[in-house]
C-alpha cells in the first residue's frame, strides 16, 4: 500500500466530557476556548478508503484534537490521524468562538464548519472533493467522522473514491495540565489550493 502523503486542512478566509459533574455542563463565565482548548484530546483514528462502492483498504491509528493559536475571538481546531509508518492526515480550520458555539462560516452556503449545542456540522464542496463532518464536541470527549469524496485524484485516493476518517478521542481534566507542554512540529498540509506545510501540536 503506497505511503499516504495527504493531510487534510481547510483554512477559509472568514473569520473542535465525560464525568466530574455533568460533563455537558460549561462553566457561564468561560468562553468556547478556555473549555475545550488546553490539555488535547487523544484516541483512536480508523480511515477506510472506498471505491466502486466497496471498502477497499483501512487505516488504523492515533487520533488526536486540539485547539491552537487562539486569539481573543478565533482560534483553530486541529484533527490528527497518525498511522505511524503509514503517513498521516490531519484536518485543521480556524472559526470565531464566544461563550458556547464556534463558527467557521463564508458566504457560500455549502461551505461551513459548526460546534453549536456540542454538536460538530460540517460541509465543503468545491472542483477537488466534497466533504462533510458530523460529530459531538463535550469538556472530556471529542468525536467526529469527515466523509470525502475525491473529484480528483490525491495521493492514495483515486478520482471518484472516498474516505471516511473517524475520530474517538477524550481527556481527563486535570487542572495542572493545560496543554503549555505540547510541542509544535512541521507538517505537510494539502489544501484545495494545494500542498503547503503547517505546523500541529504533538503532545
Amino acid at each position: 500500500m503506497k505511503t499516504i502523503h495527504v493531510t487534510l486542512l481547510l483554512v477559509f478566509f472568514l473569520l473542535l466530557t465525560g464525568c466530574t459533574k455533568d460533563t455537558s455542563e460549561q462553566d457561564a463565565d468561560q468562553t468556547f476556548n478556555e473549555t475545550f482548548g488546553g490539555q488535547p484530546f487523544k484516541g483512536t483514528a480508523i480511515g477506510i478508503r472506498s471505491q466502486n462502492g466497496a471498502d477497499d483498504y483501512t487505516w488504523k491509528g492515533e487520533g488526536r484534537v486540539a485547539l491552537i493559536e487562539a486569539t481573543a475571538d478565533s482560534v483553530s481546531m486541529v484533527f490528527m490521524a497518525d498511522f505511524g509508518d503509514l503517513g498521516e492526515m490531519n484536518f485543521k480550520v480556524r472559526g470565531k468562538y464566544d461563550q458556547s458555539t464556534y463558527r467557521m462560516d463564508t458566504t457560500d452556503p455549502n461551505i461551513f464548519f459548526r460546534i453549536i449545542d456540542e454538536k460538530i456540522t460540517g460541509t465543503l464542496n468545491n472542483a477537488q472533493q466534497e466533504m462533510s463532518f458530523q460529530g459531538t464536541l463535550r469538556n472530556e470527549t471529542a468525536s467526529m467522522v469527515m466523509r470525502v469524496n475525491f473529484k480528483e485524484e490525491n495521493g492514495p485516493f483515486p478520482k471518484g473514491s472516498s474516505l471516511k476518517l473517524s475520530f474517538d478521542t477524550r481527556r481527563s481534566i486535570d487542572n495542572n495540565d493545560n496543554g503549555q507542554g505540547c510541542q509544535m512540529r512541521l507538517v505537510p498540509i494539502w489544501s484545495p489550493s494545494g500542498v503547503t506545510m503547517g505546523m500541529v501540536p504533538d503532545c
